[in-house]
């Protein structure tokens, strides 16, 4: 069978699959077509077709997962939903947006930013990511220390599940009770349960107090973790609080004016009240920056939200991880994976949200030691998992992290709960049709 030509007879546009056989995380899929979504007619069609002749559904929002998510690996249609990219609606009485899921996330910032508000999830990619794709992510970033991550801001979603039939999940209220909580479901669903059409999110107004942001280096990594405990101890809530090891550091001096010192640095933002309290925190630290102007607290900004590009162009390839541990053990995943760097032989530059306990060690590779940054990657993961930490904190399974995924959730949860999560997918996906391969079923 033609597919493309068989989509072209049902009225659907057409584009070239070339430009859809790779992620950012390297990871390789070539669909039979892919379509354009300009509608959720366009999703609808699709889906009816797809599941009428068994082929493998995949959603694409702006390409930018790094774990395999948006790849067509055993073929099939992509959905590149990028031309849905409305801003439909907004309330500065509700405090909720509504658009399509095509919006790229930095777009829904520069339309609330003269309105007095902001979405606060902001994943370093916010500049090119949509928020279709952050929300099948389940994606978080900076803010997220103190705001939490896109399941804390999606109230409701419209999808279309695989055989074409429209619903709307949640409710665009600050509150509802009725009925099971299906809108966390589909958040970081990773497009295995049908396709995000729209999403209706909350927002907040921008704060009004002073925030005083500040590079602080360090000589030690364990002071680094031990300034992230101390904070907690003095009950600071930063609303920022990054790290960027001296790699990645000096990787990001190369197109930002940032300095470097020590082992690396945290860019904490906190209120201007809690200052005194930051000092107090801060773990014998061999210099620290205070960002005197808005703009040399936007280059900082900046500069944290590029260091995985940055990273990324010092080596021929660069496999990201997303570990999640608790708190009190951050001076201890440090020493792992120095030791395990060392053990390998490889480079591991570290950035993170170091605030929530999320790191992003990111190994560097090329092609004669893939095999070996792949261990290095599974050895890390499976610390974690007997640590009592996560493998994934906002960047999601995709097929990268699919048997790690499953060992996690056998060492914490159990297999009862690994069953409960294949029923829930046949109950959405009952042929197996959307984004196969991926997740943990």
């Amino acid at each position: 069978m033609d597919i493309q030509s068989e989509l072209k007879k049902i009225g659907l546009e057409l584009k070239d699959v070339e430009g859809y056989t790779e992620d950012m995380g390297y990871f390789k899929g070539e669909a039979d077509a892919v379509v354009l979504a300009r509608s959720t007619e366009d999703v609808v069609k699709v889906m009816r077709f797809a599941n009428e002749k068994g082929i493998p559904v995949i959603p694409w929002g702006r390409g930018t997962s790094v774990t395999g998510a948006v790849t067509a690996i055993k073929g099939g249609i992509i959905i590149d939903m990028s031309p849905m990219n409305r801003i439909i609606d907004f309330s500065d009485e509700d405090w909720i947006i509504h658009v399509e899921a095509g919006v790229v996330l930095d777009e829904i910032n520069a339309f609330l930013r003269p309105r007095g508000f902001f979405f606060p999830p902001d994943p370093a990619s916010s500049f090119m990511c949509s928020i279709g794709g952050a929300t099948s992510e389940g994606s978080g970033g900076m803010h997220c220390v103190k705001y939490g991550t896109m399941k804390d801001w999606v109230l409701a979603t419209r999808m279309v599940l695989p055989d074409g039939t429209t619903v709307k999940v949640g409710e665009p209220l600050h509150k509802n009770r009725v009925g099971y909580d299906l809108t966390h479901l589909v958040i970081g669903s990773e497009g295995t349960l049908g396709v995000i059409t729209e999403v209706w999110l909350k927002v907040v107004p921008i704060p009004s107090y002073k925030i005083k942001r500040v590079l602080a280096f360090f000589d030690s990594e364990e002071d680094i973790g031990r300034t992230i405990i101390n904070l907690r101890k003095n009950r600071v809530q930063p609303e920022i609080a990054e790290y960027m090891d001296l790699k990645v550091l000096e990787a990001v001096k190369r197109s930002f004016n940032i300095e470097t010192h020590g082992v690396g640095a945290l860019l904490i933002d906190v209120p201007e009240f809690e200052t005194e309290k930051l000092s107090m925190s801060l773990s014998n630290p061999s210099y620290v920056k205070v960002a005197e102007s808005e703009e040399e607290k936007e280059e900082l900004y900046k500069a944290r939200s590029y260091a995985y590009l940055a990273v990324k162009s010092i080596s021929k390839y660069a496999m990201s991880e997303d570990i999640v541990v608790p708190i009190s053990k951050l001076p201890n995943v440090f020493k792992k994976i120095r030791e395990l760097e060392e053990n390998y032989g490889m480079e591991c530059p570290i950035v993170g949200h170091i605030g929530d306990g999320n790191l992003h060690p990111i190994i560097l590779y090329d092609d004669s030691n893939k095999d070996k940054a792949e261990a290095f990657f599974r050895d890390l993961c499976k610390y974690v998992i007997d640590e009592g930490g996560s493998i994934t904190g906002e960047h999601g399974v995709g097929i990268q992290k699919r048997e790690l995924a499953i060992r996690q959730i056998e060492v914490h949860n159990g297999r009862t709960l690994l069953e409960l999560m294949k029923g829930i997918k046949s109950v959405f996906d009952k042929k197996g049709i959307m984004n196969p391969y991926k997740q943990v079923v």
